[in-house]
């Protein structure tokens, strides 16, 4: 039997396992009928992604799908989620024709952007009701951040190239923000986007776990099966004799990164969960596969945001010290184990394993520093050819942005590099002042904007460690749109109990 038709059968026994294990936990949260609905479309397109033999086929069964069905679901965003992570991003060429080389480059997350979020954009558009554009700060930043990508786009002077770039541009960052942001309206928009997120996470979760035991990428042989090459993400990755797993984002350490985003969503969403049982494991398999991807990033960053989580919420004191046990009581019980020795020794402070990583990142921030310098306002289309960089060059031949921004300091200047650190930032502020509201409606909705806050600020530290390849950058624009989400709910949810008289 062909490999990537083992690896289908695999992923089938893991979604129907999962779906089975966790439908009553799910079932809680977003109802049975939206369960069974979320369950079917991903492991439609599970099938579809293995059996199409071919990505644009792929990619034009699964459009005709999502565009028959997107009008049947109230909550989009939950959706979206539940399907981003089904395929690897892998691209393809869309035909010019003849007349140009190509029309544009396409990939699974930019076919859920076209047939899903494009239309919902559209629609928001027209309605007299959706909130203007430009009523958050976080509007202001992500827009001016999106114009002056736009114009850089056509610096070089290749017409074809910048129209594409800008077309790439707003399907990448102004989709997932826009729809995210304004689509949701209340805590159930924001649940069932969370939701979904959560599920396909979980999924990559078990994935991440099966490739690390088994030394065995699931997704890897069906990119040679539709065509693509199989390399394209990176051969079989070892950290310590472990296989460092891809699952379907196609990085190990953006693997980790979607998973801690999820344990941030997870921090709210037990609280839908009555059985403590179901709390234990949704936490257990996410910790599972957070410690599964092998990034240092990824793990300093899931300890940030449970720390920033306690902190926020009451007794931080208290909360901490029950944290630092047991961080230490699980330390000495790893030690004592062959297994656990091998995870101590990747931690980034304790560990010895591949320092040399470590050293690479700080010394990609030292060799930059002059190339930012010299192109202080916009940036450099080709800062890569800079001396102070191509020390930098890896045997592999590549010159590894491990940062991200350090990637928009490069490209777009100290201009671009504040209107993204603006954005980030504004989401923070709004949120934390729509929690200090919260509080008066209600200790569930406080708890949303604590698990939003710890989320985001996690997200910016371990942007400092990636580059904003694969899903990275796609998670993190939707995340800032869930914020401004929170915001304007809270804000909606607080004037209309202004506005209800009190019988």
């Amino acid at each position: 039997m062909a490999e990537y038709l083992r690896a289908l059968l695999v992923l089938m026994a893991i979604g129907t396992v999962f779906f089975y294990a966790a439908r009553g936990a799910f079932s809680s949260i977003l109802g049975e009928d939206t369960f069974k609905r979320w369950r079917a479309l991903w492991m439609v397109a599970t099938l579809i992604l293995f059996l199409s033999h071919g990505i644009l086929l792929y990619f034009l069964i699964l459009a005709v799908i999502l565009l028959a069905y997107r009008r049947r679901e109230a909550h989009l965003m939950g959706i979206y989620f539940v399907l981003l992570f089904v395929a690897p991003p892998a691209p393809a060429e869309i035909s010019g024709l003849g007349v140009i080389d190509h029309l544009w480059v396409i990939n699974h997350y930019r076919l859920l952007g076209v047939a899903l979020l494009l239309p919902a954009a559209l629609s928001l558009l027209q309605r007299s009701t959706t909130i203007r554009l430009g009523s958050s700060p976080v509007d202001w930043m992500v827009l001016g951040y999106l114009v002056l990508m736009s114009l850089l786009a056509f610096r070089d002077g290749n017409v074809t190239d910048g129209l594409r770039s800008v077309l790439s541009r707003w399907v990448d960052i102004f989709l997932p923000y826009y729809v995210a942001s304004r689509s949701i309206r209340s805590e159930e928009g924001l649940k069932h986007a969370m939701a979904g997120f959560l599920m396909a996470a979980m999924i990559l979760s078990i994935v991440a776990v099966f490739e690390v035991l088994r030394t065995w990428k699931l997704y890897s042989a069906v990119l040679g099966a539709i065509g693509v090459n199989q390399g394209i993400f990176g051969g079989y990755l070892m950290r310590s004799g472990l296989l460092r797993p891809n699952a379907s984002v196609g990085n190990s350490i953006v693997l980790g990164y979607v998973l801690v985003t999820a344990l941030g969503f997870f921090f709210y969403l037990k609280e839908f969960l009555s059985r403590p049982l179901y709390r234990f494991l949704g936490a257990a398999l996410l910790i599972a596969g957070i410690t599964a991807s092998l990034s240092r990033g990824p793990w300093v960053g899931a300890v940030l945001l449970v720390i920033i989580y306690i902190v926020t919420g009451p007794k931080p004191v208290k909360h901490l010290f029950a944290l630092g046990f047991w961080v230490v009581v699980a330390f000495l019980l790893l030690s004592q184990l062959p297994s656990g020795q091998l995870l101590i020794d990747m931690l980034p402070i304790f560990g010895t394993a591949e320092q040399g990583n470590v050293e690479y990142r700080a010394n990609l921030l030292t060799s930059a520093l002059p190339v930012i310098e010299r192109h202080l306002l916009l940036g450099s289309n080709n800062y890569l050819e800079a001396p102070e960089l191509q020390v930098m060059m890896q045997g592999e031949g590549i010159i590894d942005l491990v940062n991200t921004y350090v990637g928009v300091a490069l490209y777009s200047g100290m201009t671009g590099l504040l209107l993204f650190l603006g954005a980030f930032l504004c989401a923070l502020y709004q949120v934390r002042q729509a929690m200090r509201i919260a509080r008066k409606q209600g200790s569930r909705v406080a708890l949303l904007g604590r698990a939003l806050f710890a989320t985001v600020l996690s997200i910016m530290f371990i942007i400092y460690t990636v580059s904003s390849i694969s899903a990275v950058p796609v998670v993190y624009w939707a995340m800032l749109g869930l914020c401004v989400a929170y915001a304007g709910s809270v804000s909606e949810q607080s004037r209309t109990s202004r506005e209800t008289p009190v019988s």
